[in-house]
């Protein structure tokens, strides 16, 4: 009985209504991790280097590369590909693990296949270039390739401006403001519900 009765509970029934959002939410993105086969399937583009073909607050989705040689690189028409930024010949470079976290999101104009005495094995390097810049990355001097371990996938789609809502929810006035946003609903909920209980006949009690 005092189970049935904490079910009838407002807190609790809003409880169980985010949990399940918030299980779907995450069961649904898992679950396009796994079909793209990269952990960043969704990406927003904070930045001009890639305009026109990706305007800033672009939506991005991204599928991972399992062959690198499928790679399409060209100047005008060759892939784009999200990869991280790192130091040149750094350890990191050997290791094969990013120095920062930044993503960046460049297109590949040129390709090549060279044997790593480190890793052992042949690797594909990109040297990459944003639509918008003049020159290839970094801009200074000669490019700096970019080599297979540090690439995330390739763009495969794109919906302008709904980025802007993930870049804006990662800034601190973004996030008290979903914060807010999540109470009022809270408390709109409650007071709803309580208000049709209110509304509600009294039950007449059996003769």
């Amino acid at each position: 009985m005092k189970y049935k009765e904490l079910l009838k509970n407002e807190w609790v029934k809003t409880g169980i209504m985010l949990a399940i959002v918030v299980i779907a939410f995450f069961s649904i993105w898992f679950g396009i991790r796994f079909a793209l086969g990269t952990e960043d399937p969704l990406l927003a583009v904070a930045s001009g280097s890639m305009v026109p073909t990706l305007p800033v607050g672009a939506l991005i989705v991204v599928q991972g590369i399992s062959n690198f040689s499928t790679v399409y690189a060209h100047p005008v028409n060759g892939d784009i590909i999200v990869f991280h930024t790192y130091l040149p010949g750094g350890p990191s470079l050997l290791l094969g693990h990013p120095d920062e976290d930044e993503l960046i999101v460049h297109r590949a104009i040129n390709k090549t296949l060279e044997y790593d005495s480190y890793l052992g094995k042949e690797v594909w390097y990109f040297t990459t270039k944003g639509d918008a810049n003049y020159l290839p990355d970094p801009g200074i001097i000669l490019a700096t390739p970019v080599p297979e371990n540090y690439v995330v996938g390739k763009v495969v789609g794109s919906v302008p401006d709904i980025g802007y809502i993930p870049l804006d929810i990662r800034t601190t006035t973004g996030i008290e403001t979903v914060i807010i946003l999540i109470i009022l609903v809270l408390f709109v909920e409650i007071a709803y519900s309580s208000f049709k209980e209110k509304r509600k006949p009294p039950t007449e009690p059996q003769s």
